[in-house]
C-alpha cells in the first residue's frame, strides 16, 4: 500500500472480527483504534503513521484531521440487522464491556436499564437515522445529495466496501486491495444474548424504521450490485479462491476462540498465541487459488480520486477568499468553482501565498485563492472543488450579509 488505510466501521457491522484480520496479516496491535477521548490526536496520528492501518467509528474526512491522502475501506450490514443487534449489545452491557469502563450514550443506558424496548429502539432509529449514509458522505444531516456523495465516494475513495453477512468475501478483496495474504478472522465481539426465537419485532416499528432509513437500504443495495459485479468480473478465478476460503475458514471456526462474546480484544489485543495457532491453521492447507486471485486483482486494482481539505475564509462584497490543498499531491494547483443553485458562475485555481497553511502542516504554501463575485453571486452561493464532491470547509450556502446559511 502506498497510502496509510483507515478502516470506517460503524457500530455492529463486524469492525472487531475485521481488526482480527489485521492482526493475524500484520504484527500483533498494528491496527491502531481511533479513539480520541483521552488521547492526544498528535499521538494517535505518530502511530497511525508508524503502523500505516486504523480505523474507528469515524466517518470519512479523518484525512482532513491527519492533514494527510488515506486509502479508505469500509463494511455494511443489512440496516435493520444491525439496529437489532445494536438493541440486544446495549442491553446486555456491550457483552461486559460496561463492566470494564466503556461508554454508553443515554439510549443504550436506558436499554441496559429495560426502560427502552426494541421498538422503541427500532422505531426511533435509536444511534441515528441513516448511518451509513452519515458515515460514508461526511454529513452530519443527510439527504438525497448525501446518498449521491457517499455513493461516489464509494466510487472513487472507498475502493473496498465490504458486508458484514459476508465477511470472507470482503477480507478475500481487501487482500487483493492491499497485498496482503490471509483473507481470514477471529469471530470477535459478537452480540450475546440475542434471543434465538423470532425477533419480539413488531410490523409498525420494522415500516417506519425501513421508511425512515431509506437512504440506508439505498446505499446497501449499491454495495451489494457492486460487489456482485466484481465477483462476477473474475468469473472462475474468484469462485475457486472463495471456496478455499471458506473451506479454511470453516476449519477456523472449529477451534475454540475466547474472543467470539467479548471486546476485550479491542482494549488488550488478541492473545499472540491464539493468533499462530490461526495462522497454522491457514497456511497448511492449500492458498494457491487464493494467491491465484489476489494476484490478479491487485494488477487491475483502481487507483483513488484526489482527496482535498481548504476553507472559505472571508467574503465582501465582490470577493471569496480561502485556501485549498490537494492532499495527494499538494503542490498541484486546485480548482475552484462558484455556483449559484445550479449555475457555474465564476472559477479560479489556487497559487496565492498562503505560508500560514503551510506552517499548520499542509505540503504546501501557495494554496491560497481569491476569486471575484459576479453580480448574479450577490443573492447567495457555494464554492466547489471542481471535479470533486469533496467540499471544503464554511463552502456555503453563502447568503447576502455574508453568513451561512
Amino acid at each position: 500500500m502506498n497510502k496509510p488505510l483507515f478502516f470506517i466501521h460503524p457500530p455492529k457491522c463486524g469492525g472487531s472480527t475485521v481488526i482480527s484480520f489485521f492482526d493475524l496479516n500484520l504484527d500483533r496491535d498494528k491496527f491502531i483504534n481511533f479513539v480520541w477521548s483521552g488521547v492526544s490526536r498528535e499521538k494517535t496520528r505518530e502511530r497511525f503513521l508508524a503502523s500505516g492501518i486504523g480505523g474507528g467509528h469515524d466517518p470519512i474526512g479523518i484525512h482532513r484531521d491527519l492533514k494527510m491522502p488515506l486509502e479508505y475501506c469500509s463494511i455494511l450490514r443489512n440496516p435493520l440487522s444491525r439496529q437489532t443487534s445494536h438493541y440486544w449489545f446495549a442491553r446486555n452491557g456491550k457483552n461486559g464491556g460496561v463492566a470494564r469502563g466503556v461508554s454508553v450514550s443515554e439510549a443504550e443506558a436506558l436499554a441496559q436499564g429495560g426502560e427502552l424496548s426494541l421498538d422503541d429502539w427500532v422505531s426511533e432509529s435509536c444511534s441515528g437515522k441513516n448511518l451509513f449514509v452519515q458515515m460514508l458522505s461526511g454529513h452530519g444531516r443527510v439527504n438525497r445529495e448525501s446518498l449521491e456523495i457517499a455513493i461516489e465516494n464509494v466510487r472513487q475513495h472507498i475502493p473496498t466496501v465490504g458486508l458484514c453477512e459476508d465477511m470472507s468475501d470482503f477480507l478475500l478483496r481487501l487482500c487483493s486491495r492491499t497485498g496482503m495474504r490471509l483473507p481470514f478472522f477471529i469471530r470477535t465481539n459478537v452480540t450475546e444474548g440475542v434471543p434465538k426465537e423470532r425477533s419480539p419485532l413488531s410490523e409498525r416499528a420494522r415500516k417506519k424504521f425501513v421508511e425512515d432509513n431509506q437512504l440506508d437500504y439505498e446505499l446497501y443495495q449499491y454495495v451489494c450490485d457492486d460487489i456482485t459485479r466484481e465477483r462476477e468480473s473474475y468469473g472462475a478465478v474468484y469462485t475457486r479462491a472463495i471456496d478455499a476460503v471458506r473451506l479454511i475458514q470453516r476449519r477456523i471456526d472449529a477451534l475454540d476462540n475466547p474472543y467470539i462474546y467479548t471486546g476485550k480484544s479491542n482494549m488488550f489485543g488478541f492473545d499472540e498465541n491464539h493468533l499462530r495457532m490461526v495462522r497454522e491453521v491457514a497456511t497448511s492447507a492449500d492458498l494457491s487459488p487464493i494467491d491465484a486471485y489476489i494476484e490478479l486483482a491487485h494488477s487491475r486494482r483502481r487507483e483513488c480520486g484526489d482527496l482535498f481539505d481548504g476553507f472559505v475564509d472571508a467574503v465582501n462584497d465582490d470577493m471569496v477568499h480561502g485556501w485549498a490543498v490537494n492532499l495527494s499531491v499538494p503542490d498541484k494547483s486546485v480548482p475552484i468553482e462558484i455556483w449559484v443553485r445550479e449555475k457555474l458562475v465564476a472559477t479560479t485555481l489556487t497559487g496565492n501565498p498562503r505560508p500560514d497553511v503551510a506552517a499548520a502542516g499542509y505540503g504546501s504554501d501557495r494554496c491560497g485563492f481569491a476569486v471575484r463575485l459576479p453580480e448574479e453571486a450577490q443573492e447567495g452561493f457555494r464554492v466547489k472543488i471542481a471535479g470533486s464532491v469533496q467540499t471544503i470547509q464554511c463552502a456555503g450556502t453563502w447568503q447576502r450579509g455574508w453568513h451561512m446559511a
